[in-house]
């Protein structure tokens, strides 16, 4: 037998213990379960004061005032653990509005029985009696079974959703369910068996002892186990379901979750929970450098997944708690409770890059081959038109000469226009300017000028940039006429350049069609010189526009691209 005083005290110290709790799980009130814990550390902890009270005073009235503020207050402490494993395990039926109202019409509807009690003697028999240590003998009547029913279903439910999110998740998982029924089956649990007579202790509440062991699990769970951090709901729809690897790391690098398609990729055993990164991914050691979780760049792996060789794209993000938005600067690190891990498959997307590179390749080294090809008859036909026109010099003679340039360009142009296509290499920062006189100096200009009104800088690939520049002037002066000027400058905002010339412009109807390869006004010319200038300005991520110029002539605008310097 315990004494009253000693009782008194340590029932106390259990409350004191349920208002940490219930202090501590205020802070997480926004969160999955927060709000149902922090009631059932208020319900748990007036439980205990209420003993508390009637274990120290011994008085009759004090004993059964105690006693129906303990009947009061469990209901309030079922439905509390209720909702904290139907918030957790995301049974969101339950929190339905009708659903709500029936669930706490029951509450309503057992304190209605304790406050009338006195009347019908139907919650608690007149035959209760109190003992000498302060301590209610209660004799229940047929409806404290009723409420007691309904309560043991709620109970029952839960442990029901407990049960099959720990038989379906991973070990975090299992060890959080196993505190939400720990923390709130015993209080319940205890109360009935001593009410209903199967377990008693003289001179204490046994009731108290549960709600004593599932306030410290509790705490235990707020600290070390990150009960809240971390809360399974709707994960069928989130990773089960994904085709993409998908791996929860929390803040000190700990996998915390995964799904099917983390397991196959990586080959990580079922007891991987609480592993850290460099274990998980210790056959890719760029994956656990701490900096991968703040970069914004995609990574991408190749893996062999039953003998086929497969490429994944790396997307991190932060994991926040339900109900945060996120933030930046110094309040972003606090909120953050994880990273969210998510490797997409991009083998469709990589084959097709490597289709289409090889395919450039082949083009490039078919257009040599016939550039090369076609270069060794029409030298010759070169030398030998040169040998008789040193004998004479006819008409005839001179077309045949202009024949032999235009196949002669038009060989240089289309090994241009193949090459001009494929991905640039590197680009560094190059002033415009100096790249227009350079591209300028390449070119026949004799009876035209250049004038450069830009201090911009470009990323470029130089080579090619070049070659773009080239085809623009060498456009300008072949269809401008003579003496035509030729302005480079910035757009507004410095959001791209342009080059305008003040020659016969470009129609309104044909402009649709300038960047064709092989269109062209000019009966000599090859068509290919816009269509080269549209390639390239593509391969560095550009918009190429054609309007007119403010003297009239024809003005191309180079528009960079969100993303591109």
């Amino acid at each position: 037998m315990i004494s009253p005083s000693t009782a008194s005290l340590l029932e106390a110290c259990i409350g004191c213990l349920c208002l940490v709790v219930a202090g501590l799980s205020w802070q997480y009130r926004d969160r999955p379960a927060g709000t149902p814990l922090f009631m059932m550390g208020v319900t748990a902890a007036i439980w205990a004061f209420a003993t508390a009270t009637a274990s120290f005073v011994a008085a009759p009235n004090i004993t059964w005032a105690a006693q129906f503020v303990v009947y009061g207050v469990a209901p309030l402490a079922t439905v509390a653990w209720f909702y904290a494993v139907v918030e957790y395990t995301g049974h969101t039926w339950w929190e339905t509005t009708r659903v709500r109202a029936v669930v706490f019409g029951l509450v309503l509807f057992e304190w209605v029985s304790i406050v009338t009690n006195p009347l019908h003697q139907w919650y608690i028999s007149a035959e209760s009696s109190v003992s000498a240590l302060g301590l209610l003998d209660p004799t229940p009547g047929f409806l404290l079974y009723v409420h007691a029913a309904w309560k043991l279903g709620l109970v029952v439910v839960g442990l029901h959703f407990a049960y099959r999110q720990a038989a379906t998740r991973r070990r975090v998982v299992e060890i959080q369910s196993l505190v939400l029924v720990i923390a709130g089956v015993l209080p319940v649990g205890t109360a009935l068996l001593e009410v209903l007579d199967i377990v008693t202790v003289p001179g204490f509440d046994f009731g108290v002892v549960g709600i004593a062991i599932g306030a410290g699990i509790s705490v235990w769970a707020l600290f070390e186990a990150d009960f809240l951090d971390f809360v399974p709901i709707a994960r069928e729809t989130l990773l089960e379901n994904m085709n993409d690897a998908v791996l929860a790391i929390d803040m000190d690098a700990r996998v915390v979750d995964f799904n099917r398609q983390a397991k196959l990729l990586f080959d990580i055993p079922c007891d991987a929970i609480g592993s850290t990164v460099e274990t998980v991914f210790s056959s890719y050691p760029a994956l656990s450098l701490p900096d991968l979780y703040e970069t914004r760049a995609p990574i991408e792996i190749a893996a062999d997944i039953d003998g086929q060789l497969r490429y994944y794209e790396l997307d991190v993000s932060q994991i926040l708690p339900r109900g945060v938005r996120p933030t930046s600067g110094e309040n972003a690190a606090e909120q953050q409770i994880g990273h969210l891990f998510v490797f997409r498959d991009v083998t469709d997307r990589k084959r097709r890059e490597h289709d289409i590179e090889a395919q450039n390749q082949r083009l490039e080294q078919f257009a040599s081959v016939v550039s090369h090809d076609l270069r060794n008859p029409l030298n010759v036909a070169q030398g030998w038109l040169a040998v008789e026109r040193d004998a004479r010099d006819t008409d005839p003679l001179a077309t045949v000469a202009r024949a032999h340039d235009r196949m002669e360009s038009l060989i240089e142009e289309l090994l241009l226009l193949a090459r001009a296509g494929r991905e640039i290499n590197e680009t560094e920062p190059f002033e415009l300017a100096t790249l227009a006189f350079d591209a300028w100096s390449s070119i026949d200009a004799a009876h035209s000028t250049l004038v450069v009104n830009t201090d911009q800088r470009l990323d470029v690939d130089r080579s090619r940039f070049l070659e773009l520049l080239e085809n623009v002037f060498r456009n300008a002066v072949e269809h401008g006429g003579t003496g035509v000027q030729i302005t480079v400058g910035d757009l507004p905002d410095h959001r791209g350049f342009y080059v305008a010339d003040t020659g016969r412009g470009i129609p309104v109807e044909q402009r649709e069609h300038v960047f064709e390869s092989g269109y062209s006004t000019n009966r000599e010319g090859t068509g290919l010189g816009l269509a080269i200038v549209a390639e390239v300005a593509s391969a560095h991520g550009w918009e190429t526009l054609v309007t007119e110029s403010d003297a009239g002539g024809a003005r191309f605008e180079f528009v960079i691209a969100s993303g591109h310097d």
